[in-house]
């Protein structure tokens, strides 16, 4: 058992919080939809941000991911216990804390009390809601079903930060791993070998070739580090600013698709991406060609937006979608096959969910298979790396009898 804090609200719209002990947060849910109320926030009550998160945090005040799903499903439980759209923004500015949240919130009542719809006061912060969530907002609201499209649109960016959450976390060893063995290496060139180096100079003669190699390492590490910096810096910079030119970023583009075992992930990616942004806007009652146009602006690869091109025109001309993916070489023929299932049904809303749901087990899938891979590399490099280092050292030491004294 463990306990939970949460914060909710009455029928009446009172704000209530206290905490209760159950197994998981689901079960708190149910508790507390029990007790009569509606709940807004619920968390671990051992949970605590560490002082880094914290620090960053304040440093930074800048409304995250994260806020805008939690905003989100806010504003859906609010709209299902029947509130207002003003009396649920009324609540939710008392509620939250983050001040540049609250301020938001305190914006859009506003323009809400002025006349303005939802979709036309979230319009006026492009930097925080994106095209796509604009317009299901729109769509939800033309059609009458607001309350069904903010659910469906806060359970698209839960899918989504929960993706990015289970990459971030497999990263964490990886990283850990170079930051560790590289601060090793780094302070054995500019450290421990040197001390060996004034040693092998006052002795003269030959020094084996090893140990040469690596005396030059060194020394270049220790007296020219900051040539090195400045090379690598130059190098990132240029980079990055070709890749934002269209010949870059088109290259980067039919690159990144073919680098063996990563261009798999990518594709996965890419198709997850589409298939459920695509899928939440048709649920939410957008027309499949403004579907379409807004998909491919919230894409960040060329080679998926000029497919997206080629399939919304198919669309527009009356062809199904199915048979302009399959022409494609980023939608695997099981993807393809779904689409096609989808529309000689009717579901093809669904079944473009359910081809993100398969793609995003595909995703973590692959994740792991090469987290799996590049742990015991990188563990490798590093090994190869420091008993380069020894041998190199032991090399110079088993030549001492050979040189004069």
């Amino acid at each position: 058992m463990e306990i939970y804090q949460y914060e909710a609200t009455t029928r009446e719209g009172n704000i209530v919080s206290g905490t209760i002990e159950v197994p998981n947060e689901r079960s708190a849910i149910d508790r507390i939809q029990d007790m009569g109320y509606f709940p807004l926030k619920v968390s671990k009550a051992v949970e605590q941000e560490s002082i880094i998160s914290r620090l960053l945090s304040s440093a930074q005040g800048r409304i995250t991911e994260k806020d805008i799903m939690s905003f989100t499903y806010q504003v859906g439980v609010l709209l299902d216990a029947g509130f207002p759209l003003e009396r649920s923004f009324t609540i939710l500015s008392d509620l939250i804390e983050k001040k540049k949240l609250k301020e938001l919130i305190k914006d859009l009542l506003s323009q809400i009390r002025s006349g303005k719809s939802l979709s036309e006061a979230l319009s006026k912060f492009p930097s925080v809601f994106p095209v796509f969530y604009v317009n299901m907002i729109k769509a939800g609201e033309a059609g009458g079903f607001l309350e069904d499209s903010i659910t469906r649109m806060a359970a698209y960016l839960e899918n989504a930060h929960e993706l990015k959450s289970d990459v971030r976390s497999a990263l964490i060893y990886p990283a850990f791993l170079c930051l560790v063995g590289g601060a090793a290496v780094i302070l054995l060139l500019t450290f421990v070998v040197p001390q060996f180096s004034n040693i092998f100079t006052d002795m003269g003669g030959a020094l084996p070739l090893p140990t040469v190699l690596l005396l030059s390492v060194s020394n270049a590490l220790i007296n020219y580090w900051w040539v090195m910096l400045l090379i690598i810096s130059v190098a990132i910079v240029l980079v990055r600013r070709y890749v934002k030119t269209a010949k870059g970023r088109k290259a980067w583009d039919r690159m990144k698709f073919r680098v063996p075992v990563f261009g798999t992930l990518f594709k996965e990616t890419a198709v997850s991406r589409f298939a459920r942004t695509l899928g939440t806007l048709l649920a939410s009652g957008v027309p499949l060609l403004s579907a379409f146009q807004i998909v491919k602006g919230t894409l960040e690869s060329d080679k998926i937006s000029d497919i997206i091109a080629s399939v919304r025109e198919s669309a527009r001309k009356g062809k199904g979608i199915a048979e302009s993916l399959r022409k494609s070489d980023i939608f695997p023929p099981i993807a393809v096959h779904m689409v096609t299932v989808g529309e000689e049904t009717g579901r093809l809303d669904e079944m473009l969910i359910k081809i993100a749901d398969r793609f995003d087990i595909e995703v973590r899938t692959t994740v792991k298979r090469l987290l799996a891979l590049l742990e015991p590399a990188l563990i490798l490099l590093m090994g190869l790396v420091i008993g380069f280092i020894v041998i190199s050292m032991l090399l110079a030491i088993f030549s001492v009898n050979e040189l004069p004294f």
